[in-house]
């Protein structure tokens, strides 16, 4: 099973989610990265890239962008960061 690493930073913006709706689906999001760590979007914005490295990955959780990298050698999932769609331009 792929072990999932959350970052400070994803933590805390997780904690600034107000709508349970938008926070199940986030979760909801994390467990198919889980299952399937590759499904990701590579069409990242040159801010991510910059900051995070041309592995990352992005999942779309309306009005959020998840942004991770998966380590197939290690099974590891690196969560970064969730970022508000109109921030990650």
């Amino acid at each position: 099973m792929t072990k999932m690493v959350y970052s400070p930073r994803f933590a805390r913006e997780l904690s600034r989610v107000t709508s349970a709706r938008v926070e199940q689906k986030i979760y909801d999001t994390l467990d198919v990265i889980e299952a399937v760590p590759s499904i990701g979007s590579r069409n990242i914005p040159r801010m991510i890239q910059v900051e995070f490295g041309e592995g990352v990955l992005k999942m779309v959780v309306d009005p959020f962008d998840i942004f991770y990298e998966y380590f197939d050698a290690l099974d590891t999932v690196y969560v970064y960061t969730l970022v508000s769609q109109r921030q990650a331009r």
